[in-house]
């Protein structure tokens, strides 16, 4: 395939004004984070090389993907609007070249950023969220909130109210062990300490009930040792920890949480199928933006990005709404991240056939 001077021009533009914006929106993105943040940071010893090296680094990397679609969409609309009120998109036109042909650097370079996103989303990112999150847990949050009901295994069930990572101790601990759809027993610990190889916890105020047939059996006490049929690290995990996971550590974690029945499966779902989808999302909105802003408008560019953020905003609103559906109301996760890039992308092929050329 030949590229013509053309299709290096318009792909220059599109990767340079990419990156500029990344790098503007994360540099704002980062400013506001300082702002929150620094503080608590300094007030726990944390290093200024820690601080920018370990945890801002891996922010602007986080950030940046968790919405590059957007970046890519904001991207085309200002340098393709900019050609057309430059009146540069015409005398292309005029001159023999297809439209069809017009969009091929876009689609070129729209290739490089969703190659990009998908290694990024599956075997980079992992690595450098696993890094930020670590940084958060010594510096900046010292109690996770719970996830709801755990389920460990098909018969015990867990739930806690927060987890101290200076103390290491779990508040409120509840431990449900259910035979079928009787619940046989139920234990409570006001703070509870659980050794991370193995199933072994320290109990401290805590007590059981045993549920019998005519009778329940009552102990209570002050502290304790015992052995528990899960490890602290089972149920001790933020809710954001899959987004350290790179895709084989992802798919071994849902068949794991599928054992066990976990209510949680459709969240892990999406996070997994999205890694695939919102890459994909870069080629709508490629199109999609072509369509809208190579057309001179007596708005100028404002008009069109205006144009271009409301198209983002219902994108992702709509995005919002079949994830909740997925996780309320039993619609499939896979269709769930894929319905809103097939409406789109039904929108972006309207939008290119009313387009000028």
């Amino acid at each position: 395939m030949f590229i013509t001077k053309i299709d290096k021009y318009i792909m220059k533009k599109f990767l340079g004004t990419f990156f500029f914006i990344f790098i503007l929106l994360m540099s704002i993105s980062m400013v506001f984070d300082i702002a929150e943040k620094l503080t608590e940071f300094l007030d726990r010893d944390a290093s200024w090389y820690e601080i920018f090296t370990i945890y801002y680094s891996n922010f602007i990397i986080y950030y940046g993907f968790q919405f590059v679609y957007m970046i890519n969409f904001i991207s085309v609309i200002w340098f393709t609007s900019k050609m057309a009120q430059n009146s540069e998109i015409i005398p292309i036109l005029s001159s023999g070249v297809s439209f069809n042909r017009f969009l091929r650097p876009y689609f070129l370079s729209a290739t490089l950023l969703v190659l990009l996103t998908i290694v990024m989303y599956n075997f980079v990112l992992p690595s450098s969220n696993k890094a930020r999150l670590e940084f958060e847990e010594n510096y900046y949050r010292t109690h996770f909130s719970t996830r709801g009901v755990i389920r460990v295994n098909p018969n015990q069930m867990v739930k806690y109210s927060s987890y101290n990572v200076f103390t290491h101790e779990v508040n409120d601990l509840n431990v449900e062990t259910w035979g079928g759809d009787t619940l046989q027993s139920l234990l409570k610990a006001k703070r509870a300490i659980g050794d991370s190889l193995s199933d072994k916890w320290h109990l401290k105020f805590y007590n059981v009930r045993i549920f019998g047939g005519l009778n329940d059996k009552y102990y209570e006490g002050t502290e304790i040792d015992t052995n528990l049929n899960f490890k602290i690290t089972e149920v001790i995990y933020r809710s954001n920890v899959i987004e350290a996971m790179n895709f084989k550590e992802l798919n071994e974690f849902i068949e794991k949480e599928k054992q066990k029945n976990s209510s949680n499966v459709p969240q892990y779902l999406l996070i997994k199928y999205n890694r695939f989808a919102a890459p994909f999302a870069i080629y709508i909105l490629t199109l999609i933006g072509v369509s809208v802003s190579s057309r001179k408008s007596r708005g100028g560019l404002g008009a069109n990005i205006a144009i271009g953020l409301s198209i983002c905003l219902i994108y992702v609103f709509s995005m919002k709404m079949t994830s909740v559906a997925a996780l309320n109301v039993g619609f499939s996760p896979l269709m769930a991240v894929w319905l809103p890039n097939i409406i789109f992308s039904i929108v972006g092929i309207f939008l290119y056939k009313i387009a000028p050329k």
